[in-house]
Formats: structure tokens, C-alpha cells, sequence
């Protein structure tokens, strides 16, 4: 690469779970410009919902045209027996990337992004009921995600993890600390630490005050649509 600045525009945002923040997020939009870079955080629909991933992407389409990549991760909201129909239904409109990577090129940046919905601490009741394998699960999805970061390392200039789960405490400040175990886990803490992506995003978190942090060297942010209020709008250079 040269000695050139090289600059790409974000936008990010998780927690939509429309129809229900349809409206907050259709403001929003219309108040920006069209990024380099669109990014989803899961749980960007309601109780599996399928046929609302295409009005969210619709309404991107709308403001903002379709000039530019955009990429997800699953959330819990997105559930597991509907995902092959929401890859299906938005085809080569939307990048979903469920324990998964993708590189985007885009103003000079080769840009690694791993996609997953990440781990919880401890499952929740119905996790524990309906999902006996959980605990391996969460175990297998921390692994997954640090194995992928190291595979991109040296392949991109800049590498993102994008997961729905918080991986950390800073951002889910706001919320009762001991609640933790059901918002994030410390697993992904530790995978940051060690691999240093460059940009962490994720969501889940709806009532943070804190919606940013640093892991080390790694930028965190929290893009919940109901903490924040709006789309989430940061640069990668």
C-alpha cells in the first residue's frame, strides 16, 4: 500500500427486532449518507421473522441506494431453523456470516470481517432446555471465532469481529454488572486479547449508557438500536 490515507466509512447497527424499532430505524437512515461498509449485529428481526430481514434491507435501498457491501451475524432472535430461509430470501442483497469470514475490498482496505453470534456465560433457561449441547456450543463458537481471526491475519489490512454477544463489561454499562453472564461472555474478552482485531461490533445490549470501549489495542462498540438510538457511523483507516 502506499502512504495514503485510506479511509472507509462504517455504518452499524444491531437490535432493530422489526417491525418493532422499524420506524427509529428508518429515522436514522434517513439522515445519513451511503457508507463503504454496512454492518449488522443480529437481531435485526422479531422471534425469527424471516420476510422483515428484506423491509430492513429494502429500507436501506431506499435512502441510501445499493452501492456498497453489507454484512451480518446472526443473533438469538434470528433462530437456528430459520436462518437457511433468511440467506435464502435476501440472496446477493446481504453477506451473513454465522461462524463464518468474508474479506471486503473496499478504498484501498482489504478488510477481513468475522461474523458470529458469539457466546453467553451462562445459557439461559431455555437455552439449557431446548439446546442440551450449549455449554460445547459457546465453547466451540470463542474457538471458531479466534481460529478465523487468525487466518486473516496477514491476509487483510484490517480485520473485524462482528458478533452479537457483548465480549465485554465496558459496553454494557448501564445494565446490572452481575447480569452479565446473559449478555456477553469473557471467552470473547480473551479471544480479543489475543488476535487484536482492529474493530470489534456487536449488539444485544439494549440498555447500555457506555456504547464504547477499548480491549487492549481493539476498539469495541456497541450498536444496539435501542441504546443508541441511530445508526452506529465510525471510519477504518
Amino acid at each position: 500500500m502506499s502512504g495514503d490515507v485510506h479511509i472507509v466509512k462504517i455504518q452499524a447497527v444491531a437490535d432493530v427486532h422489526s417491525p418493532r424499532f422499524l420506524s427509529e430505524f428508518k429515522q436514522s437512515l434517513s439522515t445519513l449518507q451511503p457508507p463503504d461498509l454496512f454492518l449488522f449485529a443480529g437481531d435485526m428481526v422479531s422471534r425469527g421473522k424471516s420476510d422483515e430481514y428484506n423491509t430492513i434491507l429494502d429500507a436501506i435501498e431506499q435512502h441510501m441506494g445499493s452501492g456498497f457491501p453489507v454484512v451480518g451475524c446472526f443473533g438469538n432472535e434470528e433462530y437456528n431453523e430459520v436462518r437457511k430461509e433468511i440467506i435464502s430470501a435476501t440472496g446477493s442483497r446481504l453477506i451473513l456470516l454465522d461462524e463464518k469470514s468474508t474479506i471486503i475490498e473496499s478504498n484501498g482496505l482489504r478488510i477481513g470481517i468475522v461474523g458470529t453470534q458469539g457466546s453467553l456465560d451462562k445459557a439461559t433457561r431455555w437455552q439449557k432446555r431446548n439446546i442440551p449441547s450449549i455449554k460445547g456450543v459457546f465453547e466451540r463458537r470463542a474457538k471458531r471465532a479466534a481460529s478465523l481471526l487468525k487466518k486473516l491475519d496477514g491476509k487483510t489490512d484490517k480485520r473485524i469481529l462482528l458478533l452479537h454477544y457483548s465480549p465485554c463489561l465496558e459496553t454494557c454499562e448501564g445494565d446490572d454488572p452481575r447480569d452479565f453472564s446473559w449478555l456477553g461472555s469473557r471467552k470473547f474478552y480473551k479471544v480479543i486479547l489475543r488476535h487484536c482485531p482492529d474493530l470489534v461490533i456487536h449488539g444485544h445490549v439494549h440498555t447500555s449508557t457506555k456504547h464504547k470501549a477499548m480491549i487492549g489495542t481493539t476498539l469495541v462498540h456497541n450498536v444496539a438500536l435501542p441504546a443508541v438510538h441511530g445508526i452506529t457511523e465510525l471510519n477504518l483507516w
